[in-house]
């Protein structure tokens, strides 16, 4: 039985290192290119500067959202992994949108409702300074204005009783 479990772990592991990733993208590379490899981002965020920001999420099942931000001409200048504390700190209770959160960081990995306080919560999975499997809760009141953010360990892995 354990060399059945191998075997799949190592197949699933082949079958993923097979696919595009938005870290794997070339610096330089041009809109379209990216498009091509990765398909259409979860969002697309018009800079200030020029340019754009395409928000890559790989919720629920990875711990990963990546920001490739291309310049005025369409070439790829940075990616960046931004399930941190750092980036969920752009997040600001009683000014940010539903709308302006998933522009951030895309599509969650959970979304609850809470009836008793007529709120909704959006739950985004990531690893903290590289190591804590953590949650960071988004919620939202009826009008989708955030009320709040907190942070918890990521109740997947506690319920899977998961330990590395």
């Amino acid at each position: 039985m354990k060399w059945r479990n191998l075997a799949a772990a190592v197949a699933a592991t082949l079958i993923v290192a097979g696919c595009a990733h938005p870290q794997l993208m070339e610096l330089s590379m041009s809109e379209g290119a990216v498009e091509t490899e990765l398909g259409a981002p979860d969002a697309r965020v018009a800079l200030p500067e020029g340019g754009s920001r395409w928000v890559y999420s790989m919720q629920p099942m990875a711990q990963e959202v990546w920001w490739l931000t291309f310049d005025a001409s369409g070439k790829l200048v940075t990616k960046e992994n931004v399930l941190d504390r750092e980036h969920f700190a752009l997040i600001k209770p009683g000014v940010t949108t539903q709308s302006e959160v998933f522009d951030l960081f895309g599509p969650c990995a959970q979304k609850y409702e809470f009836h008793l306080k007529n709120e909704t919560a959006w739950m985004y999975r990531f690893l903290d300074e590289g190591f804590f499997y953590m949650a960071c809760w988004v919620q939202f009141d009826t009008k989708g204005i955030v009320t709040e953010v907190g942070y918890t360990t990521d109740p997947w892995r506690d319920r899977d009783n998961w330990w590395p």
